[in-house]
């Protein structure tokens, strides 16, 4: 796990090290949270290839990277982790492949030596990989299938400029313009899907993607080396409950492969449970497990985190977390490093600095509720396919006449039916999760700049794919797994925690699991494949039955937070700031009118007021202030 930036000349640059060498040292010192045991930095010929390294794998120097190949052909930095790296190595020796060092950096070097373009298919983990080749002068840019780790990519006709954050881009003299479309999608959404960025001249490489670029010819090449597209429906069976207990052991078992202590965050829900009792089984020693406490009983879990690691016998550490203030918001905006109106990064952030006093590594639960269907909005999206049918008011009437149905929270439905008159096209469930449509959101923003597109077109795209193997139902399900989960949860986790030089990894997302799963999409409807119903049959067969029907009956607590609360307390002074019309004005891509409109209501507490979207121009009018300011990053 560790930072990566790095500079790619394609003419020859008379002043390569004033523009170019001297900022990516910079970067990189500031960049020293991603990988505080060691700093490397490799040039050649205009070719500047940086790494910050967190020692999991082989602590030794020999992992330090840049790295390069022992003939000297290849040069490597790469962040992340190849679990399967030990089997992929006795394969390579078998075929003549000597190796110097125990990391697993070598391992890619010689598989992408082996297998040529085909390299990623043999790795099993989460990574961003850049080798350069000397003798061919090709750059491979590849990323890991589920968008785990970020790799962003600046290019013109001089230079490509690589890193693993955003922000550090500002350290170079280059033009960086806001995306007015990546605005929009952020206000509806509170992230902003890729393959665009927060900027219109950079990109992120996306999950699966491989970009070759020949520096002789001066030509790029991309294809992707997975797709999930290509898994889904075939297979109308329904899986057997042995074979996911087997691909989640398998997982688990790759996860814990490590030079240093792994831990694992225990909320006491179905899935961290889970998590416990297959590490527990597999690790062959005790497992210490942290759990946050609040004081808030609507949020607290950690009578259920208790009963789980006393049933199990683990080292239950409960972490104090410090109270939200203006000082660590501001540095979750700074290391979510685009806009993301997530509010769970402030508590995932000082989760993050107290583990850091423990452990390297931690296992975390994310994609158990995509793959499983754990989120309520699942359920709300089912019941709009029978419902939609018919005119939204008849809809209301029928929901108030059917609560045993299955669906809570049914105002809150029974608004969302009414609203997705306003989407132009079918955008799958994220109907349910958007904050506004973008019609809608649109309104917020600076009217004398031209209309933008939206995440619709995008979204409508990545359906139209998965119907042809599926139906409308599943398809629209499986749209998370390609856009919410990489685009906010997977980055909210990884930033948080890399903030604070510490690794998760996440075994529900194993790409093996992963691809069973899609197999049987097509069984959504069948009661084994709903609400998480696989995982709660496994914990049963794992916990104590005492404690086992505790937690496999509870119903979904996602990580909420008092937004509203923070706002007119901890932050109302930063929010009273950030919100004032001097502010507004200075930002060139809100209608300042509009939102002082909408702040105004906020705060006189008028019914009605869209608190999810308040909180979203929050976090996007404190991103803009650091943008502003460079995120300190120039002189």
């Amino acid at each position: 796990m560790c930072g990566l930036i790095g500079v790619i000349s394609k003419k020859e640059q008379l002043n390569f090290e004033a523009s170019y060498l001297d900022p990516l040292k910079y970067a990189l010192d500031r960049m020293e949270y991603r990988g505080p045991d060691n700093r490397g930095v490799w040039c050649e010929n205009g070719i500047c290839l940086g790494h910050r390294r967190l020692s999991i794998i082989d602590l030794s120097p020999d992992g330090n990277q840049p790295f390069k190949s022992a003939d000297e052909r290849y040069v490597i930095v790469f962040n992340g982790e190849i679990y399967n790296f030990e089997e992929l190595r006795s394969d390579l020796v078998r075929l003549g492949h000597v190796f110097r060092t125990e990391s697993d950096t070598e391992v890619i070097i010689a598989a992408y030596c082996e297998y040529g373009s085909d390299f990623c298919n043999r790795l099993r983990g989460m990574f961003a990989v850049v080798i350069f080749d000397r003798k061919e002068n090709l750059i491979v840019f590849s990323r890991d299938r589920l968008g785990k780790k970020p790799l962003f990519i600046f290019e013109n006709d001089e230079v490509i400029i690589f890193s693993s954050e955003i922000k550090f881009f500002h350290a170079f003299n280059i033009p960086l313009e806001i995306n007015e479309e990546s605005v929009l999608n952020f206000l509806s959404l509170q992230y902003i899907p890729g393959p665009a960025t927060i900027y219109q001249q950079i990109r992120q490489l996306q999950p699966a993607e491989l970009l070759i670029h020949d520096l002789n010819s001066k030509k790029s090449t991309g294809s992707f080396y997975w797709n999930m597209l290509d898994h889904v429906g075939r297979d109308q069976r329904l899986p057997e409950i042995e074979e996911i207990d087997e691909l989640l052991t398998q997982s688990i078992k790759y996860r814990l492969v490590a030079n240093v202590d792994i831990g694992l965050l225990l909320s006491g829900g179905i899935d961290s449970s889970l998590l416990a009792a297959y590490m527990h089984q597999v690790a062959g020693k005790q497992v210490k497990a942290f759990n946050v406490g609040f004081s808030d009983r609507s949020l607290d879990e950690s009578d259920y985190a208790k009963q789980v690691a006393e049933s199990l016998g683990l080292d239950l550490v409960t972490l104090n977390v410090e109270e939200i203030s203006p000082d660590n918001f501001i540095e979750s905006v700074y290391h979510a490093d685009q806009p993301l109106g997530d509010s769970a990064i402030i508590p995932t952030y000082l989760i993050a600095k107290s583990i850091k006093q423990h452990v390297k590594v931690v296992l975390s639960g994310e994609g158990a509720d995509e793959l499983f269907h754990g989120y309520d909005h699942y359920n709300y999206e089912k019941y709009y396919y029978g419902l939609g049918k018919i005119s939204f008011e008849a809809a209301g009437h029928l929901l108030n006449m059917v609560p045993a149905a299955g669906i809570n929270k049914l105002e809150k439905v029974k608004k969302k039916l009414r609203s997705i008159n306003s989407f132009e096209r079918d955008t799958g469930v994220s109907r349910w999760t958007s904050i506004l449509s973008p019609a809608l959101s649109r309104e917020f923003m600076h009217r004398a700049k031209r209309p933008a597109e939206s995440y619709e077109q995008q979204f409508h795209r990545y359906l139209t794919g998965f119907r042809k193997n599926a139906g409308k139902l599943e398809s629209s399900l499986m749209l998370d797994l390609l856009t919410w989960l990489p685009d906010d949860l997977l980055v909210k986790t990884d930033r948080m925690m890399m903030a604070c030089s510490v690794e998760a990894r996440t075994p529900f997302l194993d790409h093996k699991l992963v691809e069973k799963v899609l197999m049987s999409s097509g069984n959504f409807n069948k009661q084994l494949f709903q609400s998480k119903n696989y995982l709660r049959q496994l914990l049963k067969r794992k916990l104590p039955a005492s404690v086992s029907a505790t937690i496999a009956g509870r119903s979904k607590q996602g990580f909420e937070t008092p937004k509203v609360k923070w706002l007119n307390t901890n932050l109302s002074e930063l929010s009273s700031f950030l919100f004032s019309e001097e502010n507004l004005r200075q930002n060139p891509c809100l209608d300042n009118i509009k939102v002082a409109g909408l702040w105004h209501d906020f705060r006189k507490q008028k019914p009605g007021v869209n608190n999810r979207l308040i909180w979203n121009l929050f976090c996007f009018l404190e991103w803009y202030r650091q943008h502003d300011n460079h995120f300190g990053l120039k002189p």
